[in-house]
């Protein structure tokens, strides 16, 4: 005959107005519509003397289901025949709960927590309650019971790619352990200490933490708790096990599981007491919180698959108490109990021989979480560990670098190095992940810290306050020579030309947004560095001039406002609005785009009115240099099909323009960036070329206004006709030597560049002046 589990009182039929509440009534009408739903009875949970309104009042609907999608000999043990209890009313694990009446009901996932001897808790929604309650209605949720019911019985409601399982149900109270707790734990100059981690009085959570045994004090805020961290022999995972209500029925649990706990218990006990004695009354200390390690095998003689920690806290006794129960120690009769030792026979005080007593200690479960690592933080990311655990340095941890890093970290993506030689002055608040008490560190500590205060157990970034151009630094040097990505986030000119220049250089991406903050840009190296920053820097400008998008693109900022007395005390008009969702984008895309070898130049427009950001792909050419005396001239593939294509079109005359660009006097490079058709009132022949003036001055006005007055005149250039070699005529000579003795007044020398039938010819003059 099937036993049944009665809680609260029958009441005397199935009048609807016997229940207290209208949902409860609803969910009635539903069960007597519902063919496989048998009423069985009504009953009430809560005081008899209280009324139909009293908050504590609980009704209860008493159902036969019986679903015959259920197979019948399930190796679970769920009947295609339960009897259930319909809950509802308030103080309840839901507001609508189900639990299962049939003795024996067995344990399974997706169970909530309950008391030992109460009938099982049907765990039917994994959404919070305010969520389902949108859409609740009785039928959907008799649907839900027959589904869960099908689903457990199957073996298919826990998805087959889930990690083996617990030993136990999720309990409702939770102590959270550092992320290296079981590989720390058993250093003998460490103890675990726990602390409250709620900001208010009626918290729940605990953490523990791992501090030298010589210096961690108690604080008075801590709970008042014994801590025993007791490593058992693999458990064999055979399923989830209800809580036991006392140690004796934990050591039973894990007998069946292959393992066992009172052998180690007595030893761990001894090891807790010192040779000096261990008080029995200790007024600090009520309860003892015992962790267990249990390391969880699939079947019996197989290497392990992970080890668990799981907490109860044993009520109303401490270490010195539980040593004396289970005879691990003895009372001396001076109010302090001994560690039982086999020397320690016979001398003052009261010893017995093995005791049960410890077996009736009450538990109770304690939900244990290990903090997370930075491989966590990659699969709660979707990241995946291929390729994420590289060396890399971060140049720049200014508002864009700083926030980046900290994405980064919290996605455990890289091991970085910071290099920044600011520091943090009290406006940087405004844009910076900093906080006050960080104003006037460097800022590269302030960025290592908040990653140390992300992941403790994890190594912290390493922080080198120093610019990264400083090459005679040997931590820059060696940071720089280690890295396999280094990332590039200081907003200037100076560090991308002069690391791009650099063989030992590792790969390298450019990375920024524009004055006021609306378009972002990224420019990152082939991974063979084939094209290099420098030469990207050239094609990026090339696209400003020549895209719809460019026009704005480089738009000054919003304003500025004075932070102090000096010159140059001035910063930006910038929302920290601005630079997340920036930084955002530009972390995402490095991480993504540095995983593919080819070189790449992207750039992000904001939309201010609708929030809309536009991506756009501007394709990088293959890049080429040429040695002139003491200048280098860099160009690309791109800029020489333009030149060919421009002559093809204008053949059988020849043609020219003019050539923009700017020249690097520290690095003397000489970048090309792009080269203008001959203007509309310029002569050309078969024989020769003069190029005209029409919107030639506006045109490179217009260039160094859309590049903040980066790019401008740097020569001129020319067709040769068919047939015909691009070397360099007599009177080429004359216009090369008229071009570098204009440009001389810059201090800057003049190109000159010779489009031929199969050849293009560079030349570089320089005046007296140059």
């Amino acid at each position: 005959m099937t036993e049944y589990i009665s809680i609260g009182k029958v009441l005397p039929d199935f009048d609807p107005d016997r229940l207290a509440y209208d949902e409860a009534r609803q969910l009635l009408a539903a069960c007597q519509r519902h063919p496989a739903f048998e009423v069985v009875e009504l009953r009430r949970l809560g005081d008899d003397q209280e009324t139909d309104q009293s908050p504590k009042i609980v009704d209860g609907i008493v159902v036969e289901c019986c679903d015959g999608t259920v197979p019948s000999r399930n190796s679970v043990g769920i009947k295609n025949r339960e009897r259930l209890l319909l809950l509802h009313g308030p103080g309840l694990i839901t507001l609508h709960e189900v639990r299962a009446l049939r003795v024996g009901f067995p344990p399974t996932l997706h169970q909530n927590h309950v008391l030992r001897g109460e009938p099982a808790s049907l765990c039917l929604y994994f959404e919070p309650w305010s969520a389902v309650e949108r859409t609740w209605t009785p039928a959907k949720h008799l649907q839900r019971i027959l589904w869960w019911l099908r689903e457990t019985a199957l073996g298919t409601l826990h998805r087959s790619d889930q990690p083996l399982e617990r030993l136990y149900f999720v309990p409702p109270y939770q102590i959270v352990l550092p992320a290296d707790f079981n590989e720390r734990v058993a250093n003998p100059s460490e103890v675990l200490r726990l602390a409250s981690a709620s900001s208010r009085a009626n918290g729940t959570v605990l953490r523990g933490i791992l501090e030298p045994k010589n210096t961690a004090k108690a604080d008075a805020h801590d709970p008042r708790l014994d801590v025993l961290v007791i490593q058992v022999p693999p458990a064999v995972s055979a399923g989830i096990e209800r809580y036991p209500a006392t140690l004796g029925q934990l050591h039973d649990q894990l007998a069946t599981r292959g393992s066992e706990f009172s052998t180690n218990l007595i030893e761990t006990v001894k090891q807790k007491v010192p040779s000096e004695g261990l008080s029995i009354r200790n007024p600090h200390v009520q309860h003892i919180l015992l962790l267990l390690q249990i390391t969880i095998v699939r079947t019996e003689g197989v290497a392990p698959e992970r080890t668990d920690v799981t907490g109860f806290i044993v009520h109303d006794t401490n270490i010195a108490s539980l040593g004396i129960a289970c005879s691990a120690a003895f009372d001396g009769t001076n109010g302090k109990a001994y560690a039982n030792n086999l020397s320690l026979i016979g001398a003052t005080g009261t010893t017995s021989s093995a005791s049960d007593t410890w077996r009736n200690l009450t538990v109770e479960p304690v939900d244990v979480r290990v903090a997370f690592t930075p491989k966590d933080a990659r699969k709660a990311s979707g990241i995946p560990d291929e390729g994420a655990d590289f060396r890399g340095v971060l140049a720049g941890v200014g508002a864009l670098g700083g926030c980046m890093a900290d994405l980064w970290c919290r996605v455990g993506w890289g091991n970085w190095t910071l290099i920044d030689d600011d520091i943090l002055h009290a406006h940087n608040l405004v844009r910076h992940i900093a906080k006050d008490l960080h104003i006037g560190w460097a800022k590269v500590d302030v960025v290592a810290h908040m990653a140390g205060l992300t992941w403790p157990t994890a190594p912290k970034p390493t922080a080198i306050s120093a610019k990264v151009t400083d090459f005679g630094n040997d931590e820059v040097k060696a940071a720089i020579s280690g890295a396999t990505l280094l990332v590039d986030a200081t907003t200037t000119l100076e560090v991308p030309r002069d690391l791009s220049d650099s063989n030992d250089s590792p790969r390298m991406v450019s990375s920024f947004f524009t004055p006021s903050g609306r378009d972002s840009v990224l420019m990152l190296e082939d991974a063979t560095r084939k094209v290099r920053l420098s030469s990207m820097e050239a094609q990026y400008y090339r696209a400003i001039l020549n895209s719809d998008w460019g026009a704005s693109h480089l738009n000054g900022h919003h304003g500025s406002y004075w932070v102090g007395g000096g010159c140059r005390d001035l910063s930006g008009v910038l929302s920290q609005e601005v630079v997340q969702l920036h930084a955002s984008t530009l972390a995402r895309q490095i991480r993504l785009l540095s995983a593919m070898p080819e070189a790449q130049i992207r750039v992000w427009l904001m939309d201010d009115k609708t929030g809309a950001l536009a991506g756009k792909i501007v394709p990088v050419e293959e890049s080429q240099v040429a040695s002139l005396g003491a200048w280098r001239v860099a160009w690309d593939e791109g800029l020489t099909k333009k030149l060919k294509s421009i002559r093809t079109e204008s053949l059988p005359n020849e043609t020219g323009g003019v050539i923009l660009g700017y020249a690097d006097q520290k690095r003397k490079v000489i970048h090309i960036v792009d080269v203008l058709p001959a203007p509309t009132d310029s002569l050309a022949s078969r024989a020769g070329f003069t190029r005209g003036a029409t919107g030639v001055r506006e045109t490179i006005e217009r260039a160094a206004a859309l590049t903040a007055n980066i790019v401008g005149y740097l020569g001129e250039w020319h067709s040769h006709p068919r047939h015909s070699s691009a070397v360099p005529s007599a009177v080429d000579a004359e216009l090369l030597a008229y071009l570098a003795e204009t440009l001389a007044m810059d201090g800057v020398p003049g190109l000159m560049i010779i489009v031929g039938e199969t050849d293009i010819s560079i030349s570089l003059g320089e005046g007296s002046a140059a």
